[in-house]
C-alpha cells in the first residue's frame, strides 16, 4: 500500500505555492511536496508572513508537507568555482529554514551538475561537492530537518549505483534517497533495476513518464516507463513510503489526478491517503 502524493512542479510558472496547495488538497492529496522556486515560491527570502499562510493552508486541509525542493537549474554544488558552491550552500540553507518553518521533514538535495563533455573532469568536482553536500547535511540536522537525496540525470550522482556508494563510503546511512523514475530514463538507467539497488535507503519515489532516453516529466501514461512492473518492485521491496507524482501538464491539477487514476489501472494500490473519489473514473 503507497502513499500517493503531489508535487508542485507543474504549478511553478502557472500558480503561487497557496494556490497550488489548495487546489492539491481539494482534490484530496493529503502529502504534497513543494518546489521552492520563484515565481511560485521564493525560498530565499525570509517571508514569515507568507510561510505563515502556507503552514495555515496545510493544517486547515490536514496535508502534510513532505520536502522542498530547489530548481536545479539555479545552484551547482558541483561547480569549479569556489562562489558558485557557496551561493549553492546558502540557498540550501535557506531553503532548511523554510521547512523548518513549513514543518517539511525533509529538504531535497540533489549532486551539483556533472561535466557533460568532460567526464575526467567530474572526479574534481566530486572534491568540490563532497564537502558541500556534508556542510548541508549538517545544517539540516541543526535545525531538526534531514536531506534527502535525488537522483537527477545531469549529476554528478545520476545513477542508483553511485548514489548508492557515495553514501555507503561517507557513513550517510541516515540520508535518503528520491529516486525519480523518470529521470532514471533519462540516462538509460531501468528504474527497476534502480529501485532493487538502493533498497531500504528509498524515502520518496518519484514518477512521471518519458519517452526512453528523454529526460522528462510527462502525464503517465504517454510515454515508455513500465509502471506495472515498477509497482511489482516497490511491493517486492516492501516499500510503503510516499510516491510523488510529478508530472509537468498544462493542467496541473488534471495531469495529478490523472496519473493517480493511470498508476491504480497499472495494478497499483494506495492507502487510505487518498479518497477513492480520486480514482473513481
Amino acid at each position: 500500500m503507497f502513499r500517493l502524493a503531489a508535487h508542485t512542479f507543474g504549478f511553478v510558472w502557472r500558480e503561487s505555492a497557496e494556490a497550488a496547495f489548495e487546489q492539491i488538497a481539494q482534490a484530496g492529496f493529503s502529502q504534497v511536496q513543494l518546489m521552492a522556486a520563484p515565481p511560485h515560491f521564493d525560498s530565499w527570502r525570509e517571508d514569515h508572513e507568507r510561510t505563515r499562510c502556507l503552514r495555515g493552508i496545510l493544517d486547515r486541509s490536514g496535508m502534510t508537507l513532505l520536502a522542498a525542493d530547489l530548481a536545479s537549474s539555479d545552484i551547482n554544488l558541483a561547480s569549479a568555482s569556489p562562489d558558485v558552491v557557496a551561493f549553492a550552500v546558502d540557498a540550501y540553507r535557506r531553503a532548511i529554514m523554510r521547512c523548518a518553518e513549513l514543518g517539511a521533514p525533509w529538504v531535497c538535495v540533489g549532486s551539483g551538475r556533472g561535466h557533460a563533455l568532460l567526464a575526467d573532469a567530474n572526479t574534481r568536482l566530486m572534491e568540490t561537492f563532497r564537502p558541500a553536500f556534508l556542510a548541508i547535511v549538517e545544517a539540516a540536522r541543526r535545525q531538526g530537518i534531514a536531506v534527502i537525496l535525488e537522483n537527477h540525470p545531469q549529476g554528478l550522482l545520476a545513477d542508483a549505483g553511485t548514489i548508492e556508494r557515495f553514501l555507503r563510503q561517507e557513513g550517510l546511512d541516515d540520508v535518503p534517497v528520491i529516486y525519480d523514475v523518470a529521470n532514471a530514463v533519462a540516462i538509460g538507467e531501468d528504474p527497476v533495476e534502480g529501485l532493487r539497488l538502493l533498497g531500504s535507503r528509498l524515502g520518496i519515489v518519484h514518477v512521471s513518464d518519458s519517452p526512453a532516453g528523454q529526460w522528462r516529466h510527462d502525464p503517465i501514461g504517454s510515454g515508455d516507463v513500465d509502471f506495472a512492473a515498477i509497482g511489482a518492485r516497490l511491493a517486492e521491496l516492501g516499500y510503503m513510503g510516499p510516491v510523488v507524482l510529478e508530472i509537468l501538464s498544462d493542467r496541473p491539477l488534471n495531469g495529478l489526478i490523472d496519473g493517480a487514476r493511470a498508476l491504480a489501472a497499472a495494478g497499483w494500490a494506495f492507502s487510505d491517503a487518498l479518497p477513492r473519489s480520486i480514482l473513481a473514473a
